[in-house]
């Protein structure tokens, strides 16, 4: 006699075998992530094999997992140096890109903060009204010319900000499509491991772009 639980499994099984000889699409991604609530023994197995896969279905389902599970950081790090981006339901996939944006506060270094972002990113540094409170967005996108040579330009300021802002309540972190608020399981010391892969894939990415 069988029940949930090793219903479950079997299936586990099944789709990791699978994964070794193919990649799965999104919804088998989302199979192994449901079955494991089942089989939580086996959460670090799928954990790195969705890591190892390196495309947006995997990454899709592993970020549903807690970034305190061992290889789900590792996971994002690795997709992150490869510049995997998200694909959205409609089939296009988002343009590489890195953002935060944040809210007015009352900090005593919010001004300083707002000052080096508005020279770093200059036009690229947004004020934006979201329903009626105000916002800040910086961001570094494909573009004309290389991303490298932007990213070259700013990496250490983006870091430096990066830094401030992850200790403010509402700040957001963006990667390829993917959000990652402080304010969730995801905070800034987390963070700063994915922002530096970025940073390092986006450094080698010579190609141009014409605008």
């Amino acid at each position: 006699m069988t029940g949930p639980h090793t219903e479950a499994a079997a299936a586990l099984d099944r789709l990791l075998s699978r994964m070794q000889r193919t990649a799965l699409p999104a919804a088998e991604c989302q199979q192994l992530v449901e079955h494991v609530g089942l089989v939580p023994g086996r959460i670090k197995q799928v954990a790195h094999a969705l890591g190892a896969q390196r495309d947006a279905a995997a990454l899709d389902a592993l970020l549903q997992l807690s970034p305190g599970v061992p290889g789900v950081v590792e996971g994002l790090h690795g997709a992150m140096l490869e510049g995997v981006v998200r694909r959205w339901p409609s089939g296009r996939t988002c343009p590489p890109m890195l953002a935060l944006d944040f809210r007015r506060s009352r900090a005593r270094a919010f001004s300083s903060i707002c000052q080096r972002a508005e020279q770093v990113f200059g036009p690229d540094f947004e004020s934006l009204d979201v329903d009626g409170q105000l916002h800040y967005r910086v961001s570094v996108t494909d573009g004309p010319g290389t991303l490298a040579g932007r990213v070259a330009a700013k990496s250490q300021d983006i870091q430096w900000l990066h830094s401030r802002l992850g200790r403010l309540r509402g700040t957001r972190l963006w990667l390829n499509g993917w959000c990652f608020p402080v304010d969730d399981a995801w905070r800034a010391p987390v963070q700063v491991h994915l922002v530096r892969a970025w940073l390092s894939w986006a450094a080698s990415r010579t190609e141009t772009r014409r605008g």
